[in-house]
């Protein structure tokens, strides 16, 4: 099935081939250099449950999304900054009820409709938030927002910085009142991790330490289940990752 995922990007017609996959539960494609995905746009996955899409436009992604019928409960999604993204989180939150874990790419411009996002996917367990530009995202307003909204069934955070000419600095002011404000919430699973490498190595070193004080001591106060500061996670962080190393396609 790969293999035939792979003929796709360079073949027009794939409306043709998805009508006769209409029972498929898990999807993932990468657009990474290919342009030849418009048609899905047309397609229908009624019973789709994991979505992980890479590179497509967040245009195409709402279109596939919006047609699929409320049983998503896994989305990863990768993308660059377009003028449409709002569009992709509406898709989101007015078609995926029972979501409960997403990993998205977030830009400042959209923090409100993502908010709207938090209201209606009450049953939302994991998010991860991936960013690749260092004004991508306000972490102060983002925080805020999450205070304001995230649901109650929402206790696993993943926050990535993926680029290689800075390094990821949350504002830990901004991140203390976010977890004093969880003092009463299921203690969370907290992973923040940037590949970025700005800083010099001690800086780095200084930087990691730093922070890994500053999260333990809510570890301590029960606020933090577990954290982690590297690229390497831990089981209850693997939820679309898991799901993909044992097939690519169910």
């Amino acid at each position: 099935m790969n293999q035939l995922l792979d003929h796709l990007k360079n073949w027009k017609p794939v409306t043709k081939l998805f009508s006769y996959l209409v029972n498929l539960l898990s999807l993932e494609i990468n657009a990474f250099g290919h342009k030849n995905w418009n048609h899905l746009e047309k397609i229908s996955l009624p019973l789709l449950k994991y979505l992980k899409a890479q590179f497509f436009s967040s245009n195409i992604l709402a279109s596939l999304i919006e047609n699929t019928k409320g049983n998503l409960i896994e989305i990863s999604i990768i993308y660059d900054r377009s003028d449409d993204e709002g569009r992709l989180i509406q898709a989101i939150y007015q078609n995926c009820p029972n979501l409960n874990y997403l990993k998205l790419s977030l830009f400042n411009e959209n923090i409100s409709e993502f908010e709207n996002l938090l209201i209606n996917c009450r049953i939302l367990n994991g998010l991860e938030i991936y960013s690749t530009h260092e004004d991508q995202i306000n972490w102060k307003i983002l925080f805020e927002v999450l205070m304001r909204s995230a649901p109650i069934s929402l206790f696993k955070f993943k926050f990535i910085y993926f680029s290689i000419d800075s390094y990821l600095k949350i504002d830990l002011e901004s991140l203390s009142l976010f977890l004093d404000n969880w003092k009463d919430r299921r203690s969370m699973l907290l992973q923040i991790f940037s590949l970025g490498d700005m800083l010099n190595v001690e800086q780095k070193r200084q930087h990691l330490l730093k922070l890994k004080d500053f999260l333990q001591k809510y570890k301590t106060k029960g606020v933090i289940k577990n954290y982690v500061t590297d690229g390497m996670g831990f089981e209850d962080f693997e939820w679309i990752q898991r799901k993909f190393l044992k097939g690519r396609l169910k």
